[in-house]
């Protein structure tokens, strides 16, 4: 019996190593660009910035060094309550290509980042927009390699998989584990195939036709999305206009979060709502990840403590070779998926088991608060996801009839 589940364990964890395997060889490099600089259109970067002082110079700066012809910076400051619309207006006084934009308080039914981002798009004239995080470095040769992608292959909505940059214990203890399990949630890139409904994007680069977005009804279309960026990618789909995922290391990277507290609270917002806001979904999440996460370190001491009080048997070496095989197929897991995970050193590869366990919480805490109807706090904004992954008043109706609670925690 104690065989059987040892090697249930060892398949379980084979096929998400498969599955992971199957993710990346499908997954599409971006080219460099042979296009000259007269073949390259006159584009729109637009960058969303709320609480940003830390984050928002290294961004600009980096867009500014672009290798790119023709393109606008559009900065918009949503409402900050820091120092990052001064750091923003200094650098558009520096270069003419910056416009910077001041946010407007969000109207009823509209997420803040939702609402910005419609808000930059007025001021945008170009034949591209793209999307950014104030939180990404962009390599110089981001926009014109992305832009060219998206050309020649005639696409409408583009995304792209980030270098994930981890710098403190907490990130590399959790983001590895938890961005590496949603590779597993479309191995064969469905996401790019006409055909499927499958549809979500990387918020942190999102690149759209000017004439494909306005047609799919913008930032408008997704008002009240806590994930906004999936929304966006599903509503083009629906309209049946080209969406596409490519790997993105080459052009980009992002720190999303520097400590526990802001890696904490940026996760709950919309954790539960990756797996559709189900606690059937919720229930084998947590059991598939811990089985094959941690229950391998479990059977690691297990066999370890027999050999040491002398209980050896012929199984004991069944065993113990099925362990071996589970520890080496997840160390081979980490060493495949940390090409898009900068920061990582060999023997973090032994914080995965605890790794898992954090996580499985923050989906509880995320879960949690969605069914209770407890509030998300994020960059100084309260927010009530409801079951829909959409934004809820306090009376619990829906935001698309009811008014949004949206309240500044400084108010």
């Amino acid at each position: 019996m104690l065989l059987s589940i040892f090697l249930v364990t060892t398949l379980s964890i084979m096929v998400l190593y498969g599955a992971t395997l199957i993710y990346y060889v499908l997954l599409k490099p971006i080219e460099t660009s042979m296009r000259s600089d007269r073949d390259l259109p006159f584009i729109s970067v637009l960058v969303p910035a709320r609480n940003e002082e830390g984050k928002i110079r290294r961004c600009l700066e980096s867009l500014l060094k672009q290798n790119y012809p023709n393109f606008e910076l559009v900065v918009i400051d949503d409402r900050s309550t820091d120092s990052t619309g001064q750091i923003i207006e200094s650098i558009a006084a520096s270069d003419d290509r910056v416009k910077y934009v001041k946010g407007k308080d969000a109207p009823a039914g509209w997420i803040g980042k939702c609402n910005a981002l419609a808000h930059a798009v007025g001021h945008a004239s170009g034949e591209f927009f793209i999307f950014t995080d104030a939180d990404t470095y962009h390599h110089s040769n981001s926009l014109r390699d992305s832009v060219t992608h998206a050309i020649d292959n005639k696409i409408d909505l583009m995304s792209f998989v980030p270098m994930q940059e981890l710098g403190s214990f907490s990130e590399r203890l959790i983001m590895p584990v938890l961005l590496s399990s949603f590779l597993i949630g479309d191995p064969f890139h469905a996401v790019n195939n006409p055909k499927n409904t499958r549809a979500y994007a990387y918020g942190q680069y999102i690149l759209c036709r000017r004439n494909s977005y306005l047609a799919a009804g913008g930032h408008q279309s997704v008002r009240d999305e806590i994930v906004e960026d999936h929304a966006i990618a599903r509503v083009f789909k629906e309209k049946g206009f080209k969406i596409e995922v490519a790997d993105g290391k080459s052009l980009y990277s992002v720190r999303m979060y520097t400590d526990l507290e802001s890696l904490w609270m940026g996760w709950t917002k919309n954790l539960y709502s990756f797996i559709e806001s189900k606690w059937l979904n919720l229930v084998m999440m947590i059991i598939l990840t811990n089985c094959v996460v941690v229950l391998p370190w479990l059977y690691l001491g297990y066999v370890i403590s027999r050999y040491v009080s002398g209980d050896i048997d012929q199984i004991l070496f069944g065993l113990t070779a099925l362990v071996a095989v589970q520890i080496a197929v997840l160390a081979l897991w980490q060493k495949r998926t940390s090409c898009h995970h900068a920061g990582l050193k060999w023997y973090h590869f032994f914080l995965t088991p605890f790794g898992c366990m954090t996580i499985s919480a923050l989906y509880m805490h995320s879960a949690y608060l969605v069914h209770t109807g407890g509030q998300v706090n994020w960059k100084g904004r309260r927010y009530v996801v409801n079951m829909h992954k959409t934004i809820e008043n306090e009376d619990g109706q829906d935001s698309r009839s009811a008014q949004l609670l949206s309240r500044d925690l400084t108010e």
